[in-house]
């Protein structure tokens, strides 16, 4: 039973679109991160995570003391598949923040694909909670922060049962200007055939 639940399940992975290949640990995307303007930071903490830093260019702005440093694009370490939805979104909008591209997928996109029989058999696992997916991630990647900040459909604006996304493709900004806008394709539609 238990192996029949293992091949139903899925999990998310960031793919390079003009290769249309899954990313699946930092030593794939460390190089296009450099050809990028992105320099990787060793990895730290426990779990471990690996953070890029944008040295392409100078500071695009002048910030004020009390502000929040920019984002800093960050992935678990030394796999970067299988994660929470809320942490691909993160680290794209983080990517996107430097490069002000109009349309991320150009570069990047999250797909589902099947868990992998040696890579992720002794790995815990835990479903996503949006719609009633078969999507999983691993255990231990997805922050507390990055989910308050991402996760709409828990989101207290909502009013009551009803999810912030609406089967649209682009999920619309609700009135809360401190929310970026952010590209976001339904899990059912990203499910590999």
């Amino acid at each position: 039973m238990e192996e029949c639940m293992r091949e139903c399940m899925r999990k998310l992975a960031l793919w390079f679109t003009r290769t249309f290949k899954p990313i699946v640990t930092h030593d794939e995307l460390v190089p296009i991160m450099d050809k990028l303007g992105f320099e990787a930071l060793p990895h730290a903490g426990s779990p471990a995570w690996k953070e890029y830093v944008y040295v392409a260019r100078g500071c695009r702005y002048l910030l004020p003391a009390d502000t929040p440093p920019p984002p800093r694009p960050r992935l678990p370490y030394p796999r970067i598949d299988g994660l929470h939805i809320c942490t691909y979104r993160a680290f794209i909008d983080s990517v996107n923040f430097y490069l002000e591209m109009s349309n991320i997928s150009d570069l990047f996109h999250i797909r589902g694909m099947p868990l992998h029989r040696v890579h992720d058999k002794n790995k815990k696992w835990r479903r996503m909670e949006e719609e009633e997916s078969v999507f999983v991630y691993r255990d231990g990647t997805l922050e507390q922060g990055t989910y308050n900040q991402y996760n709409v459909s828990k989101s207290p604006n909502s009013g009551g049962n009803s999810p912030n996304i609406i089967n649209s493709k682009v999920l619309r900004n609700k009135g809360d200007t401190n929310v970026s806008h952010t590209a976001i394709v339904r899990l059912n539609d990203i499910i590999v055939s």
